[in-house]
């Protein structure tokens, strides 16, 4: 790696506990050392996702709008007939929206807190919760779109276990999609797709101490299947730049 310059573990709170998110979940399982450097070097500035947020806000109000009559939008009743219905305390519901406190889970024998904030529940007809999120793309989701998101949605399962909530084994993904990008109308359509994840709550417990391991551990070294470590490694020797790791 190259060009990081080192900061106080902007991933810690004031005890020094690693903050871990339900959305960072995947770069661990995508490449442990990039994640270890995400969690101990100052990560460069993002744009605001404005378009991304707008749209989760729309889905929210549509949800809702839904939810108080005690079904789903039309592109969603399909979950009906599996017996899914929607969660339908909205106080509760965006109050876990809107703060990452509600759900959050601080071990202190281990060192991590995770937070997050839940975009929906569902429920099973046994009345068992189903972490939810919507997704917003240009695109129709591919195939294999779901791997990004499983560790994710599991991490909310595991929120609302150890809050006392009893956690289906699936979730979902609520994907909404441009409809056709060669239409030249300001009115943009959008198409969706449900997509069906199944997660393993319990196995998390395990993901979480390992990561606690590697981040109070050294720099793991280069991964050489990683695409991001193979880039900042072969900048580093076409400029002479400073290799630190």
């Amino acid at each position: 790696m190259i060009g990081y310059s080192k900061a106080n573990s902007v991933m810690k709170d004031k005890n020094g506990f690693w903050i871990i998110s339900p959305s960072s979940l995947y770069g661990y399982t995508e490449c442990q050392s990039c994640f270890w450097v995400d969690n101990h070097y100052k990560r460069a500035p993002m744009l605001p996702l404005l378009l991304n947020n707008a749209m989760d806000s729309i889905l929210k109000h549509r949800y809702d709008l839904y939810r108080a009559q005690d079904t789903f939008p039309p592109e969603a009743k399909v979950l009906e007939k599996e017996g899914i219905q929607p969660f339908t305390d909205i106080t509760v519901l965006n109050n876990w929206r809107e703060h990452t406190t509600p759900l959050k889970i601080v071990n202190e024998d281990l060192g991590y807190i995770l937070r997050g904030k839940v975009d929906d529940v569902l429920l099973e007809a046994d009345g068992r919760f189903i972490p939810a999120d919507y997704k917003s793309s240009g695109d129709a989701p591919k195939e294999d779109k779901q791997k990004y998101y499983r560790d994710q949605l599991t991490a909310y399962g595991f929120m609302l276990a150890h809050h006392g909530y009893t956690v289906s084994d699936r979730a979902y993904l609520f994907h909404y999609f441009v409809k056709d990008k060669t239409d030249p109308t300001i009115d943009v359509l959008f198409d969706s797709h449900i997509d069906l994840v199944k997660i393993d709550v319990a196995s998390l417990e395990t993901k979480l101490r390992d990561i606690v391991v590697l981040l109070n551990g050294s720099y793991p070294g280069h991964n050489p299947n990683c695409h991001k470590c193979a880039y900042y490694t072969g900048r580093g020797e076409k400029t002479n730049d400073l290799i630190l790791f």
